[in-house]
């Protein structure tokens, strides 16, 4: 409730700045966003804008699409509030440089935890037709221990695990979590759209999640009723005003 009211407060001042865009060879535009109060960073959103696509893949449906990822902020917040004014200072420059498609991406942090502290495994039956192997599998990779009667936590264990354990993410990825970057998401208007398998490979990611990652998509962009996307959002001092708060 203390870091809710902090956020209030703060909510009059802060302004998000973004940096000038980061031209790659293979992903377009990168974008840097930071929730600032006096100067100080509260909270951080990085972005991509792909190249457009060539017009066959236009013709067939193809839009030209962008990434949001990466929000963090000042532990003294809840990610759930600082990350909306940065996603939507975010889809304003996004939808200004043409992007017809935003998506967010996050990991699942702490999934594994979550499964082990709910033994999760155990009510799998309420999800799907997940049998009893499925059920050891999924425990197994929680735990990050082999199955009874294996010798290592290998592909075969994470192969029996998988379906389940996408059931489980999907879950995990809407519960009430104020830090959970996949929650800010949802809350600052994006849909899930899916949970993705060993995402990431790494052995860290791995341990505390699976690897698994939500992607979601956000809407049409459509600024406050009160205000124009020029209005809220300044390029030539690129400074970005939520509305009802102040730029400086």
């Amino acid at each position: 409730a203390d870091r809710s009211a902090l956020a209030a407060e703060l909510s009059g001042r802060w302004i998000v700045a973004t940096g000038d865009p980061q031209q790659t060879e293979s992903a377009g535009d990168s974008f840097g966003f930071a929730l600032r109060v006096d100067e100080v960073n509260l909270g951080v959103l990085r972005a991509a804008l792909f190249p457009a696509p060539p017009k066959q893949r236009r013709d067939e449906g193809h839009l030209r699409t962008a990434l949001i990822f990466g929000a963090s902020c000042h532990p003294g917040l809840p990610l759930s509030l600082a990350a909306k004014p940065l996603v939507e200072a975010a889809r304003a420059e996004l939808a200004q440089r043409g992007a017809e498609r935003v998506m967010g991406l996050a990991p699942l942090t702490g999934l594994c935890g979550w499964v082990v502290e709910e033994q999760a495994w155990e009510r799998l039956s309420s999800l799907g037709e997940f049998g009893d192997e499925a059920a050891g599998a999924v425990e197994a990779v929680a735990r990050g221990v082999p199955r009874p009667g294996h010798s290592v936590l290998g592909q075969g264990t994470f192969s029996a695990a998988q379906k389940a354990f996408e059931a489980l993410a999907t879950a995990y990825a809407r519960r009430d979590d104020p830090e959970s970057e996949c929650l800010a998401y949802l809350e600052a208007g994006a849909d899930l759209a899916a949970v993705h398998w060993l995402h990431d490979t790494s052995q860290e990611a791995v341990r505390d999640r699976a690897g698994v990652s939500a992607s979601l998509e956000f809407g049409a962009y459509s600024p406050a009723a009160e205000a124009t996307a020029d209005e809220l959002y300044m390029p030539s001092s690129g400074i970005y005003t939520p509305p009802g708060g102040e730029a400086s």
